[in-house]
């Protein structure tokens, strides 16, 4: 698969979930969202401006890392206090030439991975209706998986002092301080080398 062809329905399966999530987790009111078709499958995307600034800036820096063959994960975190996490959702990024992922030959036009999507999308909203409702006020945030070396070089780039980047805890360093963590495989869209999972905090 092509790496520019690959990393454009990489970016676009991410910016799907993360809209996704916002949504039927209640971070945003229901109303900043409106509801469209991404490959055939109805999506909830946000229509608030500073929200769509903050994302766009989000996924541009995870497009660079991709580019780059440097983005492991992307995990959006879902949390109420700073340092208490309540959820994380993690997409974890497969090498796309793997014999998981498809040739475009196999599914030039996507159907396939359009109804892993849909499925992946159905299992997401299923999987987390039995959740507690989160606390008002919560608040979310995105860490980008990469390596040390790779940070460092992004964080000195130009382009990219705009739209600053921290270096964060590590999922060990944050279990270590949860009572409880409970893991809950949510989807897999083999067509894009994605596995999401959740990581409720108790």
């Amino acid at each position: 698969m092509q790496s520019e062809y690959a990393n454009d329905i990489h970016l676009e399966a991410i910016e799907v979930f993360l809209n996704h999530i916002l949504y039927v987790r209640g971070i945003y009111p229901t109303q900043i969202f409106k509801k469209r078709r991404i490959y055939n499958t109805p999506v909830y995307v946000s229509i608030y401006p500073p929200l769509n600034t903050y994302l766009a800036g989000v996924l541009r820096s995870a497009r660079e890392l991709l580019d780059r063959r440097e983005l492991k994960c992307f995990e959006i975190i879902l949390y109420h206090s700073e340092n208490q996490p309540l959820e994380s959702y993690m997409l974890q990024l497969d090498i796309l030439e793997s014999g998981a992922a498809r040739q475009p030959a196999e599914d030039p036009h996507l159907i396939e991975y359009e109804q892993q999507l849909r499925v992946a999308l159905h299992k997401l909203s299923e999987r987390v209706k039995p959740l507690p409702k989160l606390p008002g006020n919560c608040q979310f945030k995105v860490h980008l998986h990469t390596t040390q070396t790779a940070f460092v070089q992004f964080s000195h780039e130009a382009q990219y002092q705009d739209f600053p980047w921290l270096q964060a805890e590590t999922p060990q360093q944050m279990d270590a301080r949860s009572p409880k963590v409970c893991l809950l495989p949510l989807a897999t869209v083999d067509n894009v080398g994605l596995k999401m999972q959740a990581r409720i905090f108790a």
